[in-house]
C-alpha cells in the first residue's frame, strides 16, 4: 500500500506532482540537488494553494496541513523508505540511469520506481536496475501536472502486474486520470498526437494557407471546442465513420508527412523570441513575468478543470 511518495526533482514537473499527492494528504518527500529550485518549490507550495482555494478547488486539509504532508530534501537517501519514487529530473539520460542505480541500491525491497520521462525509453532509463527489476514503470504527468488530470502508463516486460494495478489505483484515488500505453514508442500517446497537429498546422502556415492568429482561432474555436468536451473517436461517431472514412482517404496523402524545418520557429528562435519566458514567441507577452503569465493560465485550466470534474469543486463555491 502506497502511503509514502517520493519526488525526485523539484523543478516545474516535480513540483507539480509533489503538489497534487500533498493537498490529498500523502506524506511526500520532494528532493531536488539544488537549494535555490527547493526554495522556489516552498514557495509555489503556499502560492497554489490559495489559487487553488480562490478558484473553488475543494482542499478538504487545512493550509497548515498541506504543508505538513510534505518535506523538502537534497539527499537522495530522504527518499529511499517511501512506498513508491517517481522521477521527474531533466531528461538527461545518464543522468536519469544514475538515479536509478542509486535508488535500486537504497530503496527498500517494496519500493515502486517510475520515471516521469516521455521523450527518453524507459527501458534505456532503467537498464542497470536490478533489485527493483519488477517494480518499474513509466509515470507520465503533463504539465501543469497538478491541474492536468491525465498521466499516462507503460510498464516494462518485467512489471509485476499487481504493481502497475496499485499503481494506477493510487493515482485515480489522487484525481488522476490514467491510460496505459502497450508499447514502448518516442513520445507516448498524447504527446505524439500533440506533435502530429503542430507538424500539419505549422505546415499550412509556412505553405500560406492560413494566418498564424487565424490557424489559432480555427484550432480554439473548431476542434478544441470539440476536444473540451469529447474524445477524437466519439467525434468521429458523431461524425459517421463513412463520412471519416472518405474524409481520410482523401486527405491522408496530402496532409504533411516530411521531415522539414519551420521558418515560423526558427526565425523567431535565432531573434530570441522563445516564448513566454522571453516575452515574445508567436505572441507578444508585455508588462508581466514569466510567473505571472503562468499563474494566469493555470487560473484558467484549474477553471476548465473544475467545470469538467464538479467533484473537486468547494461546496458552496462560485459556479462557472
Amino acid at each position: 500500500m502506497i502511503k509514502q511518495v517520493g519526488v525526485v526533482g523539484a523543478g516545474t514537473m516535480g513540483f507539480g506532482i509533489a503538489f497534487q499527492f500533498a493537498i490529498n494528504g500523502v506524506k511526500t518527500v520532494l528532493c531536488d540537488m539544488s537549494d535555490d529550485t527547493l526554495s522556489v518549490a516552498k514557495d509555489k507550495f503556499v502560492i497554489y494553494l490559495k489559487i487553488f482555494r480562490d478558484q473553488g478547488y475543494s482542499i478538504t486539509l487545512s493550509d497548515k496541513e498541506v504543508l505538513s504532508c510534505i518535506s523538502f530534501t537534497t539527499s537522495l537517501n530522504d527518499v529511499a523508505d517511501s512506498d513508491f519514487i517517481i522521477e521527474s529530473v531533466s531528461e538527461n539520460l545518464p543522468l536519469k540511469q544514475k538515479i536509478f542505480e542509486e535508488l535500486d541500491a537504497i530503496c527498500k525491497p517494496e519500493t515502486i520506481l517510475a520515471s516521469n520521462t516521455s521523450s527518453l525509453r524507459l527501458s534505456e532509463i532503467t537498464k542497470n536496475v536490478e533489485k527493483h527489476k519488477d517494480r518499474v514503470m513509466l509515470t507520465h504527468f503533463f504539465n501543469p501536472a497538478h491541474i492536468v488530470p491525465l498521466v499516462e502508463l507503460l510498464r516494462t516486460k518485467e512489471t509485476n502486474e499487481e504493481v502497475f494495478a496499485e499503481v494506477k489505483a493510487f493515482l485515480e484515488e489522487n484525481n488522476k486520470t490514467t491510460i496505459e500505453v502497450k508499447k514502448e514508442v518516442s513520445g507516448l500517446v498524447a504527446n505524439r498526437i500533440q506533435t502530429a497537429m503542430a507538424r500539419e498546422a505549422l505546415s499550412l502556415i509556412e505553405d500560406g494557407v492560413v494566418s498564424e492568429n487565424d490557424l489559432d482561432t480555427a484550432i480554439f474555436n473548431g476542434p478544441g471546442f470539440r476536444f473540451s468536451s469529447s474524445g477524437l473517436l466519439k467525434i468521429m461517431d458523431f461524425g459517421g465513420l463513412d463520412i471519416w472514412d472518405i474524409t481520410i482517404r482523401e486527405l491522408q496523402s496530402k496532409i504533411e508527412s516530411t521531415d522539414r524545418s519551420y521558418s515560423a520557429i526558427a526565425r523567431r528562435i535565432e531573434s530570441g523570441a522563445l516564448g513566454v519566458k522571453t516575452g515574445k514567441g508567436f505572441y507578444n507577452y508585455p508588462g508581466k513575468g514569466f510567473d505571472d503569465y503562468v499563474m494566469e493560465r493555470d487560473t484558467d485550466l484549474i477553471q476548465h478543470l473544475l467545470s469538467r470534474n464538479p467533484k473537486l469543486r468547494e461546496k458552496g463555491a462560485m459556479k462557472i
